[in-house]
């Protein structure tokens, strides 16, 4: 309880907790002799009067099974009811700092008991109370008699609130009442409301009549219990339903930090109560509801927003410029001050397309805000072949205007170095505004996307064969353009203005005229569908412009992460060597990364398939003439300079893979070169691609974020000191004694600590966007297709399918009944 004003209330309280459970004599057999003697000479009194004029007394009386505890001034001990053991009574009884049983760096024994009074014992001074000890009790503080009454109240099954309380000339509140949760009645008003909308909330009051009163004793400075009235005209709650009383319900400190940690990295509000509730023991012992949490989210996520959703997250964006000064962000403003669009690349972003930007790919998702802005991702691949980011844009629209807006601020972040290949969908804004903004660079349309197309306007499955052959089938231009004017002329496309449309667009589709650009293994935007997959895990349709910053930003980190672990796997491994051209194959090994070299080791492999056909000399140039087994008469000439080193292939398969392909092998095989000629090896597909300096990962250390990054390291950090804490009852008393100590230190550590606040130049206050129609497919309702009702294909009538149509129906049953075969009824 706490500091006590005087001996007189030390020694009140003392009786009155001891009250009908206790005798004093059962209490004196379990002290130890001398302390007996000391009692009944008055000296231990004296001791208990000595450490209260020191503002250190605390008697503490808790009540565990059958067994009463006992804590005085520091000294604990346990007492049993009917203590007819003396020598029981004596092992049990409570000794002094430095008496027997006290180890060296420990202040007082520490019994099973006592621990559980003190850290699960939530009931052990109202287990059992009644009225007549309620109403001898007193307070140091209201705020002790409102604890207490909550203590009561739940251990009894009723939730408790705060009632009214009385002043004095002074303004010094002198009396205090609390009452049952259910006290009062409903304002009639809100029964009798004509614009009400909803329906009824669930009755909660039924005007109980259970309080608690208290008063002020002037003289003895303390609180005192004027009035107790425990009658409930209600049924009380069962024990284990209490916990889910709101009073008796809330989210900690701790628990705030590690459900923001998990929710900060993408685990979702649900899953991280379901983490919570199983390390506590269950849902009972978590001391919150599920809802509980999502509040404390919603209300973390409207502070954070508070001065506006746009302004937060260029906030955000300008002080991670601190810990990443490569970092950067560029905004537009609408004629409102809104914002309009944004294109954001972290550091790390922009060193990777330093490297790996030769080839680019982006394309646009939705619903991944509550503004429903699209959001752009532009993403390559890295020397290990997987994914990676380059930035990030999030549009006011999808006109040619917000495309060109942010691939030109993309240049401009990028420093000015532009792409050689480019791949997107068929989105036409976005076609002009890449031909504006990168003049050199070629324009690859997804082939997915290109053949859902062609299936969709064309009927003929010949035709569509025909077109899978020219965006798949390894041909050269002339072959192309007499089978398409072949095309036109057997299935009369003169008159086509999609046919026209493809054609003028062949340059963007048609493998002959892409076979020698290198595109990085893309033909397909299905990385960027790859990576609109894991966007799920991260994003919401809810979340705000500041939440899809921060989170797109721990999905980074994910990607950079899988790099890094490919590299490691790279220089960290060696493969086996199992190819007759060992020297070749382990200069592909030493150079290549893991993934690239399974590719130019399948590579190495096919030399076996490659024959020699005729080989003519020229001077310093060598030509070989190939054909492949199973190919006879289809001859590929590769050029050899012996002089110079160089090697060239009329497949073109160096300059479409990145790597020499099966013929170029062979010449090298013939020829007894130990090593790739240097100019055959491309730089993006090497192990020394990327400085080794570039793969350190980049943390802040400050702000919100970092502060939840050091409470996750904390938490793992603890978890072996859990593990060990809970093996044995000693080491748990102990585990629990040490962090107490540390936490006590640390509080006082941070009670001093000074808050630094870091100013920024004042910016101007951009307005929060509006919501936005996005080109995605729109949510067609039930029955209807594009917003229009269906119809019939057979009738072309509304209102039913043709598996209901009567007049389908109709010619059904004249066919059946030509052909004398039993009718079926007609569909209902």
């Amino acid at each position: 309880m706490g500091l006590w004003p005087g001996p007189v209330v030390i020694a009140d309280i003392f009786v009155t907790e001891l009250g009908r459970r206790l005798r004093y004599e059962s209490w004196l057999r379990c002290l130890s002799p001398a302390e007996e003697a000391a009692s009944c000479s008055g000296t231990l009194w004296a001791s208990y009067c000595s450490l209260e004029r020191r503002w250190m007394m605390d008697i503490r009386i808790g009540l565990f099974g059958n067994s009463i505890l006992v804590v005085v001034a520091g000294f604990m001990g346990t007492t049993n009811k009917m203590c007819d053991n003396d020598d029981a009574c004596q092992e049990n009884a409570y000794t002094r700092n430095g008496s027997k049983n006290v180890d060296e760096d420990t202040t007082h024994n520490t019994t099973e008991s006592e621990f559980f009074y003190r850290d699960m014992g939530e009931f052990g001074d109202v287990e059992g109370i009644d009225v007549e000890d309620i109403m001898k009790k007193v307070f140091r503080s209201d705020e002790d008699a409102y604890e207490f009454y909550k203590k009561f109240g739940k251990y009894h099954g009723f939730g408790v609130r705060k009632g009214d309380s009385w002043k004095d000339e002074d303004g010094i509140v002198t009396r205090r009442r609390f009452f049952c949760n259910r006290q009062g009645l409903r304002d009639e008003k809100h029964y009798n409301r004509v614009d009400r909308m909803r329906v009824h909330k669930p009755e909660t009051r039924t005007n109980c009549e259970a309080k608690f009163s208290i008063y002020l004793d002037r003289s003895a400075s303390v609180w005192r219990v004027r009035k107790i009235e425990n009658k409930h005209n209600h049924d009380l709650t069962p024990s284990c339903m209490v916990h889910l009383i709101a009073k008796y319900r809330s989210l900690t400190d701790a628990a705030k930090a590690q459900v923001d940690g998990l929710n900060e990295y993408g685990i979702s509000t649900a899953k991280s109560v379901r983490y919570m509730a199983g390390m506590a023991g269950g849902y009972s012992l978590v001391g919150f509801l599920k809802k509980d949490a999502y509040n404390h989210i919603d209300k973390r996520r409207r502070v954070m927003i508070a001065e506006g959703d746009a302004d937060a997250a260029l906030a955000y964006l300008e002080g991670k410029t601190e810990s990443d000064p490569m970092a950067m962000a560029r905004y537009s403003l609408t004629n409102k001050g809104m914002l309009g669009n944004m294109f954001w690349a972290d550091g790390g972003s922009r060193v990777d397309y330093q490297y790996f930007g030769d080839v680019l790919v982006f394309d646009a998702t939705y619903k991944k805000n509550k503004y429903r802005r699209p959001l752009v991702i532009f993403s390559g691949a890295n020397n290990h072949k997987q994914t990676t980011i380059f930035g990030f844009g999030l549009l006011m629209d999808e006109t040619f205007e917000s495309y060109k807006w942010i691939l030109e601020n993309m240049l401009e972040v990028m420093c000015m170095n532009e792409p050689s290949v480019v791949v997107t969908d068929g989105d036409e804004a976005m076609r002009k505004a890449i031909t504006l903004v990168f003049p050199k660079a070629t324009h690859r349309l997804c082939a997915w996307h290109f053949q859902k197309n062609s299936t969709a306007n064309v009927k003929e499955p010949s035709l569509r064969s025909r077109f899978n052959r020219w965006l798949y089938a390894d041909i050269d231009i002339r072959e192309f353009l007499t089978e398409w004017d072949l095309a036109v002329e057997e299935f009369k496309l003169q008159d086509s203005l999609w046919a026209r449309q493809v054609f003028g667009k062949k340059e963007m589709w048609v493998n002959a005229y892409l076979k020698n650009k290198f595109c990085a293994g893309f033909r397909t935007t299905s990385r960027c569908e790859g990576i609109n997959a894991v966007v799920k895990n991260f994003l919401q349709s809810k979340h705000t412009i500041l939440e899809l910053v921060q989170n797109l930003e721990v999905m980074v980190r994910d990607y950079q992460n899988n790099e890094l672990l490919a590299q490691f796997r790279t220089i960290d491994t060696f493969p086996v060597m199992t190819t007759s051209l060992d020297a070749i194959e382990r200069f592909a090994a030493l150079t290549y990364t893991k993934e690239v070299f399974a590719d130019v080791k399948r590579e190495i492999e096919r030399v076996t398939v490659v024959n020699l056909v005729r080989l003519r000399r020229s001077l310093n140039m060598r030509v070989y003439s190939l054909e492949e087994y199973g190919s006879p008469g289809r001859v590929i000439l590769v050029l050899f300079d012996r002089n110079m080193g160089r090697l060239k292939c009329r497949c073109d398969g160096w300059t479409k893979y990145g790597y020499p392909c099966r013929h170029l092998f062979f010449v090298m095989k013939h020829e007894h070169l130990q090593e790739i000629p240097e100019q055959l090896i491309m730089k993006q597909w090497t192990k020394n691609a990327k400085a080794l300096e570039e793969y350190v990962e980049k943390t802040n250390d400050g702000g919100d974020r970092s502060f939840l990054l050091r409470h996750g390291a904390l938490h793992t950090a603890c978890c072996w000191l859990f593990f060990l804490g809970a093996q044995q009852f000693h080491l748990f008393g102990k585990a629990m004694k040490g962090i107490r100590e540390l936490c006590r230190d640390l509080e006082r550590e941070c009670g001093h600590a000074e808050e630094i606040k870091h100013t920024k130049g004042e910016r101007k206050v951009i307005r929060d966007p509006v919501r936005v129609r996005t080109k995605g497919a729109p949510k067609v309702p039930k029955g209807k297709s594009n917003g229009r009702e269906r119809k019939c294909t057979k009738c072309k009538n509304t209102g039913h399918t043709k598996r209901k149509c009567l007049d389908a129906y109709r010619v059904r049953l004249d066919e059946m009944e030509q052909d004398k075969l039993p009718v079926p009824p007609p569909l209902r």
